[in-house]
């Protein structure tokens, strides 16, 4: 089993080395096209001025940062430091460099894709079946629900996974087996995840997700204040490093940085930006296009800066003090960086980081059955059939097997993107005519 585990891993990583580096520049280009052309010319013939109001902010704001925030996107900004790290790039903090220059071209997409979805009414799934055909959005649909409940998934799992393990290690000086962690940590939080999905009280899931996520995120933010604090010495050395990594890049594919190929992944995968997960949670609120584009934006940047520059820090710090070291397999780099989290804030930092992780490890997939029920919204017995497999494939690999998680992340990631962005620019570059007001 290891061996076929090994060579899907080594496949798919290949495949996807491959794809990124011709598709970035698309990806780009068509980000800054499609947001343009939204913000200075179909947003004044398609829509109207309206104010964000607080209230609308909670139920969406709640599903995409509770689908996207999480050790799931810290797991993924790890992997991209160690990758930097493995192909030569000692200055790996670059990354943080390279991610907000994407963000600053990839952030308006978020605005754009929700504002466009809600004009046309129509979730991801049906324009790019309008305008790329079919089967480009059953393809889109699978791919999603894929990358959502396998992908971020298996990163959630593989976190909780982490901090028991650490916590088994510190305090009980015992090392738990795979097969134990499999059995009292994975198990017991598919079983959760189970009867909230089993119950079919959407106002569970609603409110479920809301509470959870505002303790997680006000608990990590008070983590990196405290942590920052204590380390306040290692800025300026840290920003150092960052402009050194990004004036001697390492390049891949047509002389493109590697920074600038992982960093813009890392973006996709924490913001969500061009997935179309925005404009799936927009469908909650009864608000109007500019509304909900200006709302989207509240869990993009809130994610980008909590997922890459805060990890990116604390990685950093850890690898200056010894506490760290990359390149490195995926538990590995978890776990160092719990332990150099531990290190600097000791039990407060353990207590927001545990809870962080079982709370985010909750929304993201509770989310991820969210955008799933969206997706196949006539199909609700086959979803849950079809999640309870899923979440349970991506706990065992989580334990058994999570660097192919990684890769396929990627992967799907591409696809994703790729089908979302091609039908956006389609869609502005001419059928949008027929929403203008008349």
């Amino acid at each position: 089993m290891n061996e076929i585990l090994e060579s899907a891993e080594q496949m798919i990583g290949l495949i996807s080395s491959k794809i990124w580096p011709v598709f970035l520049p698309f990806m780009l280009a068509a980000s800054a096209y499609i947001s343009i052309k939204t913000i200075f010319q179909l947003n004044r013939k398609t829509t109207r001025r309206s104010p964000m109001h607080l209230k609308n902010v909670i139920g969406p704001a709640s599903v995409s940062l509770g689908a996207m925030i999480g050790t799931g996107a810290i797991i993924g900004v790890l992997g991209s430091l160690s990758n930097l790290a493995a192909q030569g790039q000692t200055n790996f903090e670059a990354i943080a460099i390279w991610a907000l220059i994407g963000s600053v071209i990839m952030i308006p997409l978020s605005y754009s894709e929700t504002v466009n979805s809600k004009v046309m009414k129509k979730m991801p799934r049906e324009y790019i079946s309008d305008f790329l055909g079919r089967w480009a959005g059953f393809i889109f649909a699978a791919a999603f629900a894929a990358l959502y409940i396998f992908g971020f998934g298996g990163f959630q799992f593989s976190g909780i996974d982490a901090v028991v393990s650490i916590v088994a290690e510190r305090f009980a000086d015992t090392s738990l087996s795979e097969m134990q962690r499999y059995v009292f940590v994975i198990i017991p939080v598919i079983l959760i995840a189970a009867v909230i999905v089993l119950s079919r009280k959407h106002s569970i899931f609603m409110k479920a997700m809301t509470y959870m996520i505002f303790v997680a995120v006000v608990c990590y933010f008070a983590f990196f204040i405290f942590f920052i604090a204590r380390t306040n010495q290692y800025i300026p050395t840290y920003f150092a490093r960052m402009i050194t990594g990004m004036q001697n890049p390492v390049n891949a594919m047509f002389g493109i940085p590697l920074g600038l190929i992982l960093g813009m992944q890392r973006v996709l995968q924490t913001a969500e930006t061009g997935l179309g997960a925005m404009a799936m949670a927009a469908v909650e609120a009864d608000t109007k296009p500019r509304e909900a584009g200006l709302i989207s934006l509240v869990p993009t940047i809130i994610t980008v800066f909590v997922s890459i520059f805060v990890t990116s820090y604390v990685a950093s710090y850890g690898v200056s003090v010894g506490a760290a070291s990359y390149p490195a397999d995926s538990i590995g780099r978890l776990g160092d960086y719990i332990r150099t989290a531990v290190e600097v804030t000791g039990y407060f930092g353990l207590v927001v980081l545990c809870l962080f992780t079982v709370l985010s490890a909750l929304t993201t997939l509770l989310g991820s059955y969210f955008f799933l029920s969206q997706l196949f919204s006539d199909h609700e017995n086959r979803n849950i059939i079809v999640y309870l497999i899923v979440i349970i494939l991506a706990g065992t690999l989580a334990v058994f097997g999570l660097n192919i998680v990684f890769d396929a992340v990627d992967l799907l990631l591409f696809l994703v993107a790729a089908l979302n962005v091609a039908a956006l620019t389609v869609y502005v570059s001419g059928p949008w005519k027929k929403y203008r007001f008349r």
